[in-house]
C-alpha cells in the first residue's frame, strides 16, 4: 500500500494516513472522506508502463508479449489468432524432436538387380546434398560397384502430388517442392556467363543437363532457383530428374559407367539392399539448419516425415496435419484451439497462432533456445511475408531466458520498433 502526499510531513512526526490520502485524515471532513473511499479503486488500478503509449502507436493490428520470470510485463491481442509466417518453424521443430527423436537420421537406400540397374530410394533426406551424393558414389565404386545400366528413382515413400499449401510455384528457392528423393534442397545452382555460356553456380556441384536446359532461358548471372518452377521438356518431373543427373554425373566421376537411362521405378518386391546411406545429420542438427537458415523445404520433409513415422508410410501433407495436430493436443492443450497448422514452414496464410499459444511453444522450446539464430544478442526465430512481420524469441539475463513474441498482420514493418521497446521493457523489470 502506497501513501501519496502532495504536502510534506514534518521529520519525526508520526501520523495515521489512510492509503493514497492527499491530507492527513484528520483535515478530511465527512463528505471528504466519502469521496476518498469511492475513488480509491481508480486509484488502486494499475499504472500503463513506460512505453506503453509507444507500443500502441505501433500497432494496426497485431500482438505482442514479453515476459519476466513467468510473469507477463506487457501484453497485446493476446488471443487473436495471426498468421505467424516462418516463427510456426518452432511448432514443426518441436514435433520433429519429440516424435522422430534428436538422434534420427534418414536414410536412403540402393538397390542393385543381375541386370545392374540401380535403384535408388528416398525417405525424405531433407539434407542429400552435393556433398553427400559425392561421399555415396565414393563409396559405391570402393565397394567394387564399376558400371550401372539405368538408374531409377524411386520416390514413392512420399505421396505429395501438390506442392505445400502457400506455394506460389515461383523461381525462389524458398517455394521448392517436396518429395522423397530430393537434392540441393531441390533447389538449382546456375550461373549464365555473359556470352550465355550455362555453368554450375557453385563449386561442389557439377554442371548438370538440366542447368543448361534452364539457363538456356535466363539472363547473365548467378541463381538459386526451384527446380519445379520451369516448364518440363522431359518425361521426368524435374525433382527426380535434378537428383538422377545429380548421381550420374557424381558416378562417372568416380569411374562408375552409367550406360542406362535415368527413370522412376519403384523398387522391386523383395530386392535386398546393396548399399544404405545413413544421413550425417541428425534431427536435431536439420532443426538448428531449417531455424538458422528459416529453410522452407526442411521444415516441410520434416513435417512430412512426422506424418509418415506417426501414421504410416507414405507421407502425405494430411498424414502430417494429422501428426502435428495430435502433438499440439497432448503439448499444449489449453491452447490446442489457438494453434492451426496446414504445413510445416509458414508459407501458408491459412496457419495461424496466437500470441499466448506462441508463449507456450517458447516455454517447451526453451531448452533448445541454442538453435536460433542471434539478432543482437538475443535468439530469435522471425518470419516474414507481404504484411506479415513477426518475432519469437527470448531475452537473456543472467543463465536463464524469458519469451517474447511479436505477431504484426499489418502493412507497416514495425517490429525492429516493437524489439527496441520491449527489450527496454525487460531490462527495467531487472
Amino acid at each position: 500500500m502506497t501513501t501519496c502526499l502532495l504536502s510534506p510531513v514534518p521529520a519525526g512526526e508520526r501520523r495515521r494516513f489512510s492509503t493514497c490520502s492527499f491530507f492527513p485524515m484528520p483535515f478530511f471532513s465527512q463528505p471528504l472522506r466519502r469521496v476518498c473511499l469511492l475513488l480509491l479503486p481508480l486509484l488502486l488500478l494499475p499504472v500503463q508502463g513506460h512505453g506503453q503509449t509507444e507500443l500502441a502507436k505501433l500497432i494496426s493490428h497485431g500482438g505482442y508479449a514479453v515476459t519476466a520470470h513467468g510473469a507477463i510485463l506487457r501484453s497485446h491481442n493476446m488471443d487473436v489468432a495471426f498468421v505467424p509466417a516462418s516463427t510456426i518453424k518452432l511448432v514443426t521443430c518441436l514435433a520433429a524432436l519429440k516424435t522422430l527423436g534428436a538422434d534420427y537420421r534418414f536414410k536412403t537406400t540402393f538397390f542393385l538387380d543381375r541386370n545392374h540397374n540401380l535403384t535408388i530410394k528416398g525417405s525424405g533426406d531433407p539434407y542429400l546434398t552435393s556433398d553427400a551424393v559425392s561421399q555415396i558414389a565414393e563409396e559405391l565404386a570402393r565397394q567394387g560397384l564399376k558400371q550401372i545400366r539405368d538408374i531409377a528413382l524411386d520416390g514413392s515413400a512420399f505421396s505429395v502430388k501438390d506442392p505445400a499449401d502457400g506455394t506460389e510455384n515461383s523461381q525462389n528457392p524458398y517455394d521448392a517442392a517436396n518429395g522423397a528423393l530430393a537434392v540441393n534442397f531441390n533447389s538449382i545452382p546456375i550461373t549464365v556467363l555473359a556470352d550465355h555460356t550455362v555453368i554450375s553456380g557453385e563449386q561442389q556441384t557439377p554442371r548438370l543437363p538440366i542447368m543448361q536446359e534452364i539457363g538456356s532461358r535466363l539472363a547473365p548471372g548467378t541463381y538459386r532457383l526451384n527446380s519445379e518452377s520451369f516448364p518440363a521438356r522431359n518425361p521426368l518431373p524435374a525433382t527426380l530428374r535434378y537428383t538422377g543427373e545429380l548421381f550420374k554425373a557424381m558416378f562417372e566421376r568416380q569411374g562408375i559407367k552409367v550406360t542406362g537411362k535415368i527413370i522412376a521405378a519403384r523398387t522391386a518386391g523383395g530386392m535386398q539392399p546393396f548399399f544404405t546411406y545413413t544421413s550425417e545429420k541428425p534431427v536435431e542438427d536439420l532443426v538448428r539448419s531449417c531455424l538458422q537458415y528459416s529453410n522452407n523445404f526442411l521444415a516441410n520433409q520434416l513435417f512430412l516425415a512426422c506424418g509418415a513415422e506417426r501414421h504410416g508410410w507414405p507421407a502425405t501433407w494430411q498424414k502430417g496435419r494429422k501428426a502435428m495436430q495430435a502433438f499440439i493436443n497432448t503439448t499444449w492443450p489449453k491452447d490446442k484451439q489457438a494453434i492451426i497448422m496446414i504445413e510445416g514452414s509458414g508459407l501458408s496464410r491459412k496457419d495461424q497462432i496466437s500470441p499466448a499459444a506462441m508463449l507456450a511453444v517458447l516455454e517447451t522450446f526453451k531448452p533448445y533456445a541454442d538453435l536460433l539464430k542471434s539478432k543482437d544478442g538475443i535468439p530469435l526465430k522471425s518470419g516474414t511475408m507481404a504484411d506479415v512481420y513477426c518475432y519469437a524469441g527470448y531475452f537473456p539475463h543472467d543463465n536463464d531466458t524469458d519469451p517474447f513474441v511479436i505477431m504484426l498482420n499489418q502493412r507497416e514493418n514495425s517490429r525492429d520498433e516493437l524489439l527496441a521497446l520491449l527489450r527496454q521493457v525487460h531490462a527495467e523489470r531487472h
